[in-house]
C-alpha cells in the first residue's frame, strides 16, 4: 500500500454504544461453526424502512449526545449535528447548545446516520475511524432511547506556505487549491478539499483539513495586456502592478509573446505526474509548503461554436481539460466559460499541453455537444470550428412482472444512462416515465453508457436492461451522436435479495468497526459501477444488511478499507477473495452470513 493510501485513523467518538474500535485489519476472520461452509438461510429481517408509521401516534424514540474536542475535552458549542434515515424524509439537524449537548426527540424507528461538523474541525459521521469512510449506522426501535451519542472531533489540519515567482519574490493574489484522491463512481480521482489566495507577501493557508495525502495547486490571473508578463520580441518588459507596461511605457506589438504562469504544482512543477504529495496528520500544521510557478508561454485559443443547422450557439458552456485519460481529473486544469451570443469563445493563458476541448449547447430542449483535441505549443489556436451533434435518443418501456395488481407510482421512477467516461461534460440527463411507464431519454452525449434507474423508487431495484430481447445490464453501449435505441425494456422486481448477519469478536461482542464487503465472483464484474459490489457497516449491536444485489454467485468477507471505495480496486478484490465465504443469491433471496473476528 503506498504513502498516499495508508490507514490513518482518527479519535472519533467515545460512547456506551460503540464497541471494538481497536481492532485492526490483520485480525483473522471466521465463520460460527452454524455458518461454516454456505450461508445459511432465514426469515427476512423486518424492513423497517417499508413499514408505514402510526398516523395516530407520534413517535416517541429518541437519541441524545454531546459534541467534545477530541484535543482538550471542551464542549464544541453550536456545532451542527444531522441524522438521516429513510424514515425521517429530508433529515433533522439542530445546534449543539453550550455544554455541546444534542438532542433528537420524536423520531421514527429506523437505521440512522448522525454527523457532526463545526468550521475549523474534521466532520464526523458517527462510528468513523478514517478519512471518507463510512460511520457506524444506529438502529434505532419504537421507543427507544439512544443516550451517549458522543463525538470527539479532531481539530482541522491545515497547509501553509509562500507562493514564488521565478526571481523569488512573492507573489500576491495567487489562486491556491488543496486536492485529494478519493473515488467517485468507483473511479479514483483528485478533487478539491480546499482552497485560498495568497496575500502580499505570497503567503497561503488552507484549514480544515482531515488527515491524508494531499496535492496543493496555485493558478495566477493572466497578466494584463502589456503587463509584466508580456514580452516583446526585441526584449524589455519591467516589473511593476498588474497594470505595469513594458520598458518605456509601450504595450507588447504585433510580434509579441504572451509569457503567464502555468498552474503549477508542489514542489513547482507544470505537471501533476511530477507533483508531490503532501502527508498531513491528524490535526497537524504544515508551516513550509514553499514553491514557485513556472513562467511559460501561454496562447490563446479561440474558435466558434454552431448548432448542427449551421446557426451560432447562444446558449452554452465550453471547456478544456488535460487529454490525460481516463480517472486523470487534473488540479487546476480545466479551463473555459460560456459561449457568447454569436457562438463565439476565447480562452486565455493556456499552457502547453494536450487537450480536449469540449462544447455544450442549450439551445435546443435536449443537449448538443462535441468534442475535438487540441494541441497548444505555445501559439495562439485561432479560428476553430466546433459543430455541436444532437445526443442519441434511449426510447422504451419500464415493466413490473412481480407487482400486484396495482402498479407502483410512475414518479418515483428516473431513467438514466451514466458514462463510462469520469470526465463527462455537464449534468446528466434523465427521463420520467409517463402514465404507461415509457420514457423517451434524449441528450445522451456519445460514448460508452450504462442504463440505470434514479430516483425514489422505494421498495423496488433493478432487475434487467434488455434491447431487443438481447441482455445489456451489465454491458456497457456505445452511442453515437445521433442514434435512436428504441425497444428498451428495463425489468424491475419487489423481490429483494438481501445478505445479512452480524460481526462479533471472539467474546462475542459486537465489531461494528469492520466493513461488510459483497463482490461478484465473476472477475469481469470487478469495475466502477458496478451493480454487483456493495459494503455495509454493522450497526451498534454488529448486525449489518446488504440489500438490492442482483441475484448471482458472491464472496463476502468482512474488511477494514483504508479508504473509502477502494473495493472498486479489483487488485484489491483479488486479495480479499481467497478469505471470502461464498453465497448464492436467488431472485428474493434473503441470506444469513454471520462472521467472528479472532483478535
Amino acid at each position: 500500500m503506498t504513502a498516499g493510501r495508508r490507514a490513518i485513523l482518527l479519535a472519533v467518538m467515545t460512547s456506551t454504544v460503540a464497541f471494538g474500535y481497536g481492532a485492526t485489519a490483520a485480525a483473522r476472520v471466521d465463520a460460527t461453526p452454524a455458518q461454516q461452509g454456505a450461508a445459511t438461510s432465514r426469515p427476512p429481517a423486518r424492513d423497517t424502512s417499508a413499514r408505514p408509521q402510526d398516523q395516530l401516534q407520534a413517535p416517541t424514540a429518541r437519541i441524545t449526545g454531546r459534541v467534545l474536542a477530541s484535543d482538550n475535552g471542551r464542549p464544541v458549542k453550536r456545532a451542527r449535528v444531522s441524522i438521516n434515515a429513510a424514515e425521517l424524509g429530508g433529515g433533522r439537524g439542530t445546534l449543539t447548545d453550550d455544554a455541546g449537548s444534542f438532542d433528537f426527540t420524536e423520531l421514527p424507528a429506523g437505521r440512522y446516520t448522525i454527523t457532526a461538523s463545526k468550521s475549523g474541525f474534521v466532520s464526523l459521521s458517527y462510528g468513523q475511524r478514517r478519512p471518507l469512510q463510512a460511520g457506524t449506522p444506529l438502529q434505532l426501535a419504537d421507543g427507544q432511547q439512544l443516550r451517549n451519542v458522543d463525538f470527539q472531533l479532531p481539530r482541522g489540519s491545515a497547509i501553509a506556505g509562500r507562493v514564488l515567482d521565478e526571481d523569488g519574490e512573492p507573489m500576491p493574489g495567487v489562486s491556491v487549491r488543496v486536492m485529494r484522491y478519493q473515488y467517485l463512481q468507483g473511479d479514483r480521482r483528485l478533487v478539491g478539499a480546499g482552497g485560498g489566495q495568497t496575500d502580499d507577501k505570497g503567503q497561503y493557508r488552507v484549514w480544515g483539513l482531515m488527515p491524508g495525502d494531499y496535492y496543493v495547486n496555485a493558478t495566477a490571473r493572466p497578466a494584463l495586456p502589456g503587463g509584466p508578463m508580456a514580452f516583446n520580441g526585441r526584449g524589455g518588459g519591467g516589473r511593476g502592478g498588474p497594470a505595469a507596461f513594458g520598458r518605456g511605457g509601450s504595450t507588447a506589438g504585433a510580434d509579441s509573446e504572451t509569457m503567464n504562469y502555468a498552474p503549477t504544482y508542489y514542489p513547482g512543477t507544470a505537471s501533476v505526474n511530477d507533483a508531490k504529495a503532501i502527508t498531513v496528520g491528524l490535526s497537524q500544521e504544515l508551516l513550509d509548503i514553499n514553491f514557485g510557478m513556472q513562467l511559460v508561454r501561454t496562447s490563446r485559443v479561440s474558435g466558434r461554436v454552431t448548432n448542427p443547422d449551421g446557426s451560432p450557439v447562444t446558449n452554452g458552456q465550453i471547456n478544456m481539460t488535460l487529454d490525460v485519460g481516463r480517472g486523470g481529473n487534473q488540479i487546476g486544469a480545466t479551463l473555459g466559460g460560456r459561449i457568447m451570443w454569436d457562438g463565439s469563445f476565447s480562452i486565455s493563458n493556456v499552457a502547453p499541453g494536450r487537450y480536449l476541448l469540449r462544447a455544450r449547447g442549450n439551445d435546443s430542449a435536449a443537449p448538443q455537444f462535441a468534442v475535438v483535441p487540441v494541441t497548444v505549443n505555445g501559439a495562439d489556436v485561432n479560428d476553430l470550428s466546433l459543430a455541436l451533434a444532437v445526443g442519441a435518443r434511449l426510447a422504451g418501456t419500464v415493466v413490473f412482472p412481480s407487482a400486484a395488481t396495482d402498479p407502483p407510482d410512475a414518479s418515483q421512477f428516473r431513467i438514466t444512462a451514466p458514462s463510462t467516461d469520469a470526465a463527462s461534460f455537464g449534468p446528466q440527463s434523465n427521463a420520467r416515465l409517463d402514465k404507461d411507464f415509457k420514457f423517451v431519454l434524449d441528450g445522451v452525449p456519445a460514448g460508452s453508457h450504462f442504463i440505470r434507474s434514479a430516483g425514489n423508487a422505494r421498495g423496488w431495484t433493478l432487475k434487467s436492461v434488455s434491447i431487443g430481447g438481447r441482455d445489456v445490464t451489465d454491458v456497457p453501449i456505445e452511442l453515437r451522436s445521433g442514434d435512436t435505441v428504441g425497444n428498451i425494456t428495463i425489468t424491475f422486481t419487489d423481490k429483494v435479495n438481501e445478505i445479512n448477519g452480524t460481526i462479533v469478536d471472539d467474546q462475542g461482542r459486537p465489531a461494528s468497526e469492520y466493513t461488510v464487503l459483497a463482490f461478484s465472483t465473476d472477475a469481469s464484474l470487478w469495475r466502477p459501477q458496478s451493480r454487483q459490489i456493495a459494503t455495509a457497516r454493522p450497526d451498534q449491536t454488529g448486525q449489518y444488511r446488504i440489500r438490492t444485489l442482483p441475484s448471482g454467485e458472491y464472496y463476502v468477507v468482512t474488511v477494514d478499507p483504508a479508504e473509502q471505495g477502494e473495493w472498486f480496486e479489483p487488485a484489491y478484490l483479488e486479495e480479499h477473495r481467497a478469505g471470502a465465504f461464498r453465497v448464492t443469491l436467488a431472485e428474493g433471496d434473503v441470506k444469513t452470513q454471520d462472521f467472528k473476528i479472532r483478535q
